[in-house]
């Protein structure tokens, strides 16, 4: 049966995953805690005092600067307390609460990505996220379908290259494809399955070392004639979801004979 196998949050937008073993949601919510923060590029469209959800290229992210992957980050949700290694040694602690510490901040992640050419901007969203998208989405993987990747192109994938909130397993590859503008259950909360995910150049990168080892966009359009891997579901209702929850498709999951490149 489809399951819950791993839930994972960034509360800063490009730095590292906290894996959760379950989490509440709001209805119309996205998933809480996720993509508050995050570290906005100087001179660019975000106005540090009063920031907005802007473009993903605002902000420094794997992508584009390689060396955040050397760093292993850790923002505690209710302290606000942010930890921060290199090579397995502390390098920076700070409290995302104080105002003071925030320059320091700056200035570490400026100093770790040497091609800025001024500090980065630490901003907070208030009330909303800065996740890819603006509207409140939560990102869903199929681990059966990465597998059917891997068989097809012939090396492993890492899960977290795409940084999704949840992944899945046990349903048959490319079967959250069938999902889209339906409901699933998962324990006892509804999703409505919004949208398929497209690909972009940030699922590139190797996300333990910041290699841009693959190019998975091209190798899905090549393949399949799409970018599409993953979906986003939308929360009607709140509730709450944990590791090993049972994922209720919308119907039986007898799959067609027809391959991933006609969906």
């Amino acid at each position: 049966m489809p399951h819950v196998t791993a839930i994972y949050r960034y509360p800063i937008k490009g730095l590292s995953p906290q894996a959760l073993t379950q989490i509440a949601l709001e209805a119309g919510g996205a998933l809480a805690f996720d993509r508050v923060f995050a570290l906005a590029r100087a001179g660019g469209a975000v106005d540090p005092a009063a920031p907005k959800w802007a473009k993903k290229s605002e902000f420094l992210m794997l992508m584009l600067d390689d060396g955040l992957a050397e760093l292993k980050t850790n923002l505690d949700a209710d302290t606000h307390r942010l930890t921060v290694e290199r090579d397995g040694a502390p390098a920076l602690a700070a409290d995302l609460d104080d105002a003071r510490a925030w320059p320091t901040i700056e200035a570490f992640f400026q100093s770790q990505v040497p091609n800025l050419a001024a500090a980065p901007h630490l901003v907070r969203s208030r009330g909303a996220h800065f996740c890819d998208k603006p509207d409140n989405l939560i990102s869903l993987i199929n681990l059966a379908t990465l597998r059917d990747l891997e068989a097809q192109w012939g090396y492993a994938i890492d899960p977290l290259r795409f940084r999704a909130n949840l992944y899945i397993d046990g349903a048959a590859p490319w079967a959250e494809f069938d999902w889209v503008a339906k409901d699933i259950r998962i324990g006892d909360t509804i999703f409505t399955v919004d949208r398929r995910n497209t690909r972009c150049t940030a699922t590139n990168v190797d996300p333990s070392s910041g290699a841009r080892d693959r190019d998975i966009p091209r190798a899905l359009w090549e393949t399949f004639g799409h970018r599409d891997l993953g979906v986003y579901l939308t929360v009607p209702a709140g509730g709450e979801i944990k590791i090993g929850d049972a994922l209720e498709p919308p119907e039986p999951a007898n799959r067609s004979s027809r391959h991933a490149t006609e969906l």
